[in-house]
């Protein structure tokens, strides 16, 4: 295995290790029979994806214990979500890993890998298809109208980047922004919940400024949408229930928020990369730089609380 292989397993491994005791949570909580069989079918493809990651690494001669355990789970019955909002956690959850997933399927070359990795790319993805079939069944499904027209015709074959700057963005635009307004409203609704039930001072400011900016972030992509003529749906944080205890550790609730912020620059960056307008870019850029601000911020504090999960580090093999 070379250092991609070994890296990518790390990471498989932990961040499944972190959300299978939210999968297991959300099973234990949610009240839908549908949902819940849903939800137990991703816990158990997730935790055989954390076991075969364990051994892989095993095989390699690095082994570790779990980083999160039950401990972290302190009420399996305080249902702090929605079943609608887990339905929508679960969306972000799912497209993201398979996002993940299929990312760094190209860079690996290692076949017992490759072909473990490809198991849990049509795994996901049937899964997506699921997940997209209940949001239908239970018509939770958005789909707002917008009209379309082709693009205005232009004197010669170049693309005039110039002549673009004053116009509606076009519908690529659009959609590369979808994923990262979509991250920021489960984002804001996380932040809420999470900030009413932390115990730690520390903590729980570091959510609030975490709601504060995915607010803002949701506001100006949502802004962007309306202007361009689309309307958007927020108000996930109408789903959040009042609880009197908290149904996770505080450590593992500020590294689930933790392990938003490089899902949030990624779409962001995404984002930027399909764009041909100035301003859209530099507004991009300037959420990108909000993102990367916040995460430097909860890395300082899961270092200072012994929080971080850190990864392994190679050999210093220079002479």
């Amino acid at each position: 295995m070379n250092v991609n292989e070994l890296g990518f397993l790390w990471y498989l491994q932990s961040s499944s290790n972190m959300i299978n005791l939210l999968l297991k949570y959300l099973s234990e909580t949610s009240e839908d029979t549908d949902l819940r069989n849903i939800l137990n079918e991703i816990y158990e493809i997730s935790t055989n994806q954390e076991q075969e990651a364990t051994q892989l690494l095993s095989e390699e001669g690095y082994k570790d214990t779990p980083f999160f355990s039950e401990n972290d789970i302190y009420s399996s019955t305080t249902k702090l979500f929605s079943d609608q909002l887990i339905i929508e956690i679960l969306k972000h959850i799912t497209s993201n890993g398979l996002r993940a997933l299929a990312v760094q399927y190209v860079e690996l070359t290692d076949y017992k890998v490759k072909k473990f990795y490809k198991k849990l790319l049509n795994d996901v993805i049937q899964l997506d298809f699921s997940l997209l079939k209940l949001l239908n069944d239970k018509d939770l499904l958005q789909n707002n109208s917008f009209s379309y027209k082709k693009a205005d015709k232009r004197d010669g074959k170049l693309f005039k980047v110039a002549s673009t700057q004053q116009r509606p963005l076009n519908a690529v635009e659009l959609a590369n922004m979808f994923s990262s307004l979509q991250c920021n409203n489960v984002g804001v609704a996380l932040c809420i919940g999470f900030s009413e039930v932390v115990e730690d001072m520390d903590t729980k400011n570091f959510i609030l400024d975490g709601k504060k900016l995915a607010f803002y972030q949701s506001a100006t992509l949502s802004d962007i949408y309306r202007e361009n003529g689309i309307p958007t749906t927020t108000g996930l944080e109408a789903h959040v229930n009042k609880v009197k205890e908290s149904p996770f550790s505080d450590k593992l609730m500020a590294n689930l928020i933790m392990f938003l912020n490089p899902v949030s620059i990624s779409n962001l960056q995404n984002a930027v990369v399909a764009s041909y307008k100035k301003d859209h870019i530099d507004t991009l850029k300037e959420l990108i730089k909000m993102v990367e601000d916040y995460s430097e911020k909860g890395l300082k504090l899961l270092i200072r609380k012994n929080w971080f999960n850190e990864p392994p580090v190679s050999n210093w093999s220079h002479k």
